[in-house]
């Protein structure tokens, strides 16, 4: 680990040693200037961008601050300053020669714009969407639905991604996608994504980013490509920010602000969000068992309660310590607890079908979770465009401690009452190196850098049960474990593109190395996994003109066992339906092509794909049930699986007060698996579909409804039905547009749950789940130093912070 490390820091000093010889001090001017509208009101955040005269390479941009100033410290040279401002004509100020003084441009003047804000608006929803080499960006922030939400929520209504009604998300139909916040692993995700984007609140995130075919920049995990969530972070002088309040029944109340303070060198960002959630659900499900010599079933209804309090911590600095140089220090916090009720009952019927007796299960559990992320990013760009080096270090824990105690009565017999009691305490640390360098060459640009991640998990897990003889708490057979696993990954990649005319193409090849190690303490066992493997990336993308694009992609991917997937016990809430991992799983491996298709037209755009999928070791969980009517449902690898589909997602305005989005996947998967000697094959052709509408009413007032609907699939033990749901939502402008109020109401029909049908060797089983039932929100944003956006924000100073991965 050590060797690693010092490897790292070794190759960033020397890159930076070299780039910076000679250490001249550069002398700089300042180019000075206040920017007014026709009426001589000065004009705050207007986008100020310099460039060099000989070549029109960008030099320096800033954004005038509220009284309209602003201020560039800028070497000697001739240069050109382009000035723009949404509603307002861009201006060209050329001739700007600055050579032993300061230059002051004095008072500039914008002329409105010819275009009205309808207009305006139309075009920011063309950038809804936006398409790159390897990835979509999905601005979020638009969506009135998604006022007050969590990440959970936010992800739903997302192109391409799908949330069960558990938490789990997939896209394009498989939940082997890899999630990540500001483009690395965070702590908050390190033990349970589901519980952890439930605790992000909405309110801090700007965007999405979805990669269904990512390059060798980064990472090779995850089936079906990334999420990336990207957390806001305003780049504008001076102090900016957002405060809101949410309010919703049944019971969800939250608030929060998130702030930035911004000054020539350096800012400061922060943000706090809290929140309190009320979430009833319920489930119930018939099994039927036929065995050779008996038959019997039985019923299940539960019905749950889960209160949860989060809350969340962000604070960071970004310092330039001069026009090459900047870094970034950051930290998240994360903490909360649940507490969770569960009644269970059972009632059995023999093979007459008459009831025999019914029982009576409840669990009370409480939860204790608690996160944190700490990271450095340092950023050097050069005089020479294009060129960068960057270095990232994060380090980052995770502890989800939970309790239960259970009770469960026989209606008839009371000698069959039990006492039970559970917990399941772990806790995860990671640690992240990373460091990638750009180089522009032969009309292009090579990149390469090295990844390691470092992970350790704890899970320290027991269920007891009382004996009433002796009055003693004894552990079940088979439920008390410690498990500690390892997972050390080390990678590194190499990546060429580059642009002729309109063709743009980028080869690249990754390698990783996988340190696996899964210690069973109590039982003694050690399950070691070791693999080197190879991941290569080719996209193509070609302008058909300015308003069409081609792109064509393969990628190489390795889904690895989740840690979960392998630790023994998951839970003991419905000790009749057991739900346990297999340490013994192998990573799959998928061989990914697309094709895609980008369409603007004046009021609209659509993007068409076509993509097919190759997995071996394909991970499947399988249900057996044994002679009492207990099924164990557990992960193993059966086969392969042969995936192609095509999806279109598009924007559309049908007047200047209606706007339309949507999208539509349709895919065929083709399963052939085996074990022991079981065939699981299936065949399903599935489709899911959304459709947002949106009305504007005076321009102060918004109108959105958006419908989701998933078409039956096939699985190699059954069927998941149809599952659909509707959300309204409605937004008004107030305090001069310093506010905004909105109301919005999810799953109005109540239809958002799971129906499955799943059966095996002897047994048979229908069910239905919903995780939460309706709920309506009411919501209050109130921004400080900003308008409401109706464009988008320009900046030429702050790094992205999207990116990507090692």
């Amino acid at each position: 680990m050590k060797y690693i490390i010092a490897f790292l820091i070794s190759f960033v000093f020397i890159l930076s040693s070299n780039a910076q010889r000679p250490s001249k001090k550069v002398e700089t001017f300042k180019l000075l200037g206040q920017v007014i509208d026709d009426k001589g009101e000065p004009l705050p955040y207007v986008a100020i961008a310099l460039f060099h005269v000989k070549d029109s390479s960008y030099a320096k941009g800033t954004a005038t601050e509220m009284n309209g100033k602003f201020s560039l410290d800028i070497s000697a040279g001739n240069y050109y300053a382009k000035i723009s401002f949404l509603s307002f004509e861009d201006k060209t100020i050329n001739g700007i020669n600055i050579s032993n003084k300061d230059v002051d441009l004095k008072k500039i003047q914008l002329k409105p714009s010819m275009l009205s804000l309808d207009e305006f608006e139309l075009v920011e929803e063309k950038k809804l969407m936006e398409l790159d080499l390897d990835k979509r960006v999905f601005n979020v922030d638009k969506d009135i639905t998604n006022q007050g939400a969590n990440a959970s929520e936010i992800l739903d209504n997302v192109p391409s991604v799908a949330v069960d009604v558990e938490g789990n998300v997939s896209l394009r139909g498989s939940e082997n996608v890899r999630i990540l916040i500001n483009g690395k692993p965070s702590g908050l995700t390190g033990i349970s994504t589901a519980d952890a984007l439930k605790q992000l609140q909405g309110n801090q995130i700007e965007k999405i980013e979805v990669i269904t075919n990512p390059s060798s920049r980064y990472d090779a995990e995850g089936e079906v490509g990334i999420i990336n969530i990207i957390l806001k972070r305003d780049k504008r002088e001076g102090i900016n920010g957002v405060v809101n309040l949410d309010v919703g029944y049944p019971s969800n109340y939250g608030g929060g602000f998130n702030l930035t303070m911004k000054k020539k060198n350096f800012n400061v960002f922060t943000g706090y969000g809290i929140k309190y959630n009320n979430s009833p659900g319920s489930s119930n499900s018939i099994q039927e068992f036929t065995y050779p010599d008996t038959s019997f079933s039985y019923t299940s209804n539960t019905t749950m309660e889960r209160l949860s309090l989060n809350h969340n911590f962000r604070l960071g600095t970004e310092v330039y310590l001069n026009p090459y140089n900047s870094f970034i220090v950051s930290g998240q916090y994360t903490f909360g607890d649940g507490d969770n009720e569960n009644n269970l009952t059972y009632a059995d019927f023999n093979e007459f079908d008459i009831n025999t007796q019914k029982l009576n299960r409840q669990e009370i559990e409480d939860k204790d979770r608690s996160s944190y992320d700490l990271s450095f990013n340092y950023r050097k760009t050069f005089k020479q465009k294009d060129r960068l080096l960057t270095f990232d270090v994060q380090q980052s824990e995770n502890i989800d401690n939970e309790s239960s105690t259970i009770s469960q009565k026989n209606e008839s017999d009371a000698l069959d009452n039990l006492e039970q009691r559970a917990y399941n305490d772990e806790g995860s640390t990671n640690w992240l190196f990373q460091t990638d360098y750009v180089h522009p060459i032969f009309n292009g640009k090579i990149e390469f850098g090295l990844k390691s991640t470092l992970k350790e998990v704890v899970d320290d897990y027991g269920v007891e049960e009382f004996n009433d003889s002796i009055s003693v708490w004894e552990f079940i057979d088979g439920y008390k474990n410690k498990v500690i696993y390892d997972e050390n990954i080390y990678a590194g990649y190499l990546m060429f593109g580059n642009k002729v005319k309109k063709f743009s193409y980028q080869f690249g090849v990754r390698v990783e190395y996988s340190d696996i190690k899964s210690d069973f303490e109590t039982t003694n066992e050690v399950n070691n996994r070791n693999y080197l493997n190879l991941f290569p990336s080719t996209h193509f993308s070609y302008e058909l003109n300015k308003d069409n694009s081609l792109q064509l992609g393969y990628s190489r991917r390795i889904q690895r066992p989740r840690h979960w997937w392998l630790l023994p016990f998951f839970s003991y809430t419905d000790s009749r339906s057991v739900f346990t991992g297999n340490p013994n799983l192998n990573p799959e491996f998928t061989d990914s092509y697309e094709l895609g298709h980008l369409k603007y037209w004046k009021k609209g755009s659509i993007l068409s794909s076509v993509y097919y999928r190759y997995t071996t070791n394909v991970i499947e969980r399988i249900t057996f049930s044994d002679g009492e009517g207990i099924t164990r449902r557990l992960p193993l690898n059966i086969g392969i699986t042969n995936s192609y589909g095509t999806e279109f997602s598009g924007s559309y305005q049908l007047a200047k007060w209606w706007d339309l989005r949507g999208s539509f996947n349709f895919y065929r998967e083709i399963t052939d698996g085996d074990y022991n000697g079981v065939d699981y094959n299936s065949d399903a052709m599935v489709w899911s579909t959304r459709l947002n509408s949106k009305w504007a009413i005076k321009k102060k007032v918004n109108v959105q409804a958006s419908f989701n609907y998933n078409a039956p699939q096939n699985s190699p033990q059954g069927k998941n039905k149809a599952r659909y749901s509707l959300d309204i939502g409605a937004s008004m402008d107030v305090l001069k547009g310093n506010g905004t109020i909105s109301l919005n109401a999810k799953d109005i029909f109540n239809t958002r749950k799971r129906r499955s049908i799943a059966y095996g060797e002897y047994f048979t089983s229908e069910s239905e789940m919903q995780w939460r039932s309706r709920f309506i929100r009411l919501s209050f944003t109130y921004r400080i130093n900003q308008k409401k956006k109706r464009g988008g924000d320009r900046n030429f100073n702050d790094f992205d912070d999207g990116g990507g991965e090692g």
